[in-house]
């Protein structure tokens, strides 16, 4: 069962204009950061300013990079774990402003001025430190989340046990170098059957599954400070040259310019 966590006052339910419809937590360590299956009352939007976190659900796996945010809808079962260290905020959001939004997951790219507001309303912790300058940011910072671009990029899960026998072995190892025909005779289908019931489930070809999975296995890997050569291999890629260059088409960094992008220690 998913525990769920209630970190946002009942007051918030109110729709008095004079209490808090948001209220802010900040996170900064610089240690790994692992939160277990739980789930929020309120809508939570999970920022990250150095480091990277990893938020999985049942049905999707999400990697939150450097000035990017995700939204997790009320009572979402989620589990959450950076790799090294991490600094970052979260927003949590009354029941009614959450409506207005997705009951799906999504990313937004921050805009400085979402990023600065979000920062601000993080040190906004409890109704005692609501004021009417919390209350106009935070209509700002709502503006202008509303705004953002949404990216539904993740690693969908499959439901099917069979699909996950062949998502669990590749998550365990992305370098593995079997064939579409062989993962099929893995899960016990035939080769037209598993395509057809993995695209449905995942709504993505299995290829290109296995290449976000590759990539998103990298970048956690490169926050965590390993080399460009290593995680190359470790990925299931033959050569460093060929891996920077599909992973700068799919993040728009290069490796080690993500990996100075993410490193904690680097921006003290």
């Amino acid at each position: 069962m998913c525990a769920t966590l209630s970190l946002i006052p009942s007051c918030m339910k109110s729709p008095d204009p004079d209490i808090p419809w948001l209220l802010g937590g900040h996170m900064q360590q610089n240690t790994r950061r692992v939160k277990d299956l739980h789930s929020h009352n309120c809508g939570q939007i999970l920022g990250i300013g150095y480091g990277v976190m990893g938020v999985r659900t049942d049905k999707a796996y999400w990697l939150i990079g450097p000035g990017q945010a995700l939204w997790l809808p009320p009572c979402l079962c989620h589990t959450a774990r950076s790799h090294g260290g991490v600094c970052g905020w979260s927003l949590f959001i009354d029941r009614a402003r959450s409506t207005m939004l997705p009951a799906q997951p999504f990313l937004v790219r921050g805009t400085p001025l979402l990023i600065a507001q979000a920062e601000r309303l993080s040190h906004c912790t409890s109704d005692k430190s609501w004021s009417n300058i919390h209350a106009r940011l935070a209509e700002s910072f709502w503006d202008e989340f509303l705004s953002s671009p949404r990216a539904s990029v993740s690693l969908p899960l499959p439901t099917d046990g069979r699909l996950r026998r062949v998502v669990d072995a590749l998550s365990e190892n992305p370098a593995d170098t079997r064939e579409q025909a062989d993962w099929a005779n893995e899960a016990s289908m035939s080769v037209r059957s598993f395509v057809r019931h993995f695209g449905v489930e995942t709504g993505m070809p299995f290829t290109a599954w296995r290449q976000r999975l590759r990539i998103l296995n990298a970048q956690e890997r490169l926050a965590r400070g390993e080399t460009v050569t290593s995680v190359a291999l470790e990925v299931g890629y033959e050569s460093p040259g060929a891996f920077s260059a599909i992973f700068r088409k799919i993040t728009g960094h290069s490796p080690s310019a993500y990996m100075k992008l993410c490193r904690f220690s680097d921006k003290g």
